[in-house]
Formats: structure tokens, sequence, C-alpha cells
């Protein structure tokens, strides 16, 4: 009869524009940091979490967590974007619905399971937790950008310095799973309390044995204490 229907998605618009491009033009103080941090730790706790009832949702992992793909909104926290990969869990059979090609992503930031494709493709968890790994990798990013005292790193992506710009699987790995690297963490984040919280965080996101990991939902609750008692001082 001539007539058809017109499907629109329609988003929150985030004007900060990317993490990534963010991060690249401007710092961020201490505070700024953990707001930051743990606005993401929070969407992706929400993410993996299944929620049961009438407003439910599936537990869903990302799959292509990266600065790229995080909005920051006007008041300073993050907001998890770009669900184009992400796989559910359907718990009543136990199964992920995915494609078979397991190595998606963003090689940069795969985690060493899924750069030696030994992830465990019909375990949710094994991709939740290469979401964590990815997190660390972020935290790492918004941590060189913190200004104390007029003191802070240029942005740079992880592993800028042990590969290229637009690094192969083989390259990316020979560092992170051979040699075992992570990026580097300066001596100066030692002495201030909320980046020495951070790295702590951070180191806990990437380790190799994914089962390791502290889980998002654990990271949200520990970003979140310090960020309670930095507030009560």
């Amino acid at each position: 009869n001539g007539t058809w229907t017109q499907l629109w998605l329609i988003t929150d618009y985030h004007e900060k524009g990317s993490l990534f491009d963010y991060l690249n033009r401007s710092t961020v103080d201490t505070n700024g940091m953990i707001r930051m941090a743990l606005s993401i730790a929070t969407g992706l706790a929400h993410l993996h979490m299944e929620i049961v009832g009438t407003q439910g949702k599936p537990a869903i992992a990302h799959r292509d967590l990266k600065s790229k793909n995080i909005l920051v909104k006007t008041n300073g926290t993050c907001a998890i974007g770009d669900l184009g990969l992400a796989v559910r869990h359907d718990v009543i059979t136990d199964t992920v619905d995915i494609q078979l090609n397991n190595r998606v992503g963003t090689k940069r930031y795969m985690a060493p399971e899924v750069l030696e494709e030994t992830i465990n493709m019909n375990h949710f968890d094994s991709f939740k937790r290469a979401d964590v790994y990815a997190l660390g990798l972020i935290l790492w990013e918004i941590a060189r950008r913190c200004n104390v005292g007029g003191i802070h790193d240029e942005y740079q992506l992880p592993f800028y310095d042990l590969v290229p710009s637009d690094p192969t699987i083989e390259e990316m790995r020979k560092v992170v799973c051979t040699d075992r690297q992570r990026p580097s963490i300066p001596n100066r984040w030692q002495s201030i309390e909320a980046l020495q919280v951070m790295s702590k965080v951070m180191k806990e996101c990437w380790y190799h044995n994914a089962a390791a990991r502290l889980t998002a939902l654990r990271i949200k609750k520990s970003l979140a204490n310090y960020g309670a008692m930095e507030d009560l001082k």
C-alpha cells in the first residue's frame, strides 16, 4: 500500500566526544580521574550483570572496549558505547550468542587469551575477563593524563612504545603473551594516593591469568570506596 516503517535509534549526544579525543586535548585532576574510572567500571559492571524482571536485561560482554568507544559526558563521567561486537549470555541454556570468529576487537586492547586463541568461547565469564583486561589499559590511559602539581604525562595509547601505530596480531602476541609486557607505571604515581589506587587496580586487571583478574563489580567497589574516603577528608 506504499507505506513503510522507519526505525530510528535515538541516543544521548555527548558533545565532549570520545575518551580518546578528550584525553588527547585535556588533563584531569585526581577527582576527575577517579570519577571517570568509576563511571566506566560502573557501566561495565552493569553490562556484565544479568538483571531479572520486566525491566531486565541479559548479561552482556562488550568485546571491543577501548578509549575510542567510551564517551565523555559534560559532568566528567563516561558512557560505554559501540556494542557492535557485544555478546549476550543466555542463562537458561548457559550459552553465548557468538559468531565463530573468536578473535575480534581492536588488536592493541586484546587480552592474552584472545591473542593466543585459547579463550574458552563457551564460557561467558571468559569474555567478561577479556573486557576487564581492556579496562585496565583504559585506566592507564586516564591516569597518564592526571595533572598533579602541574605534572602529567602526554597522552599515549597503551603499548605506544612497544608496537607500531597499527600493530599486527603477531606483534601484539609477542609483547603481551611471549614477553608478558604491560604499560609502564611511572614512579611518581607511587607518591600520589589516587594514582597509587589506580595503578593497583590496573595491575589486577591485566594479569596474564584471566581467572586472577578482578571483576568489573570489584573494581567499581574499590574505586567507589576510595572516592567515598576522599569525600570524607
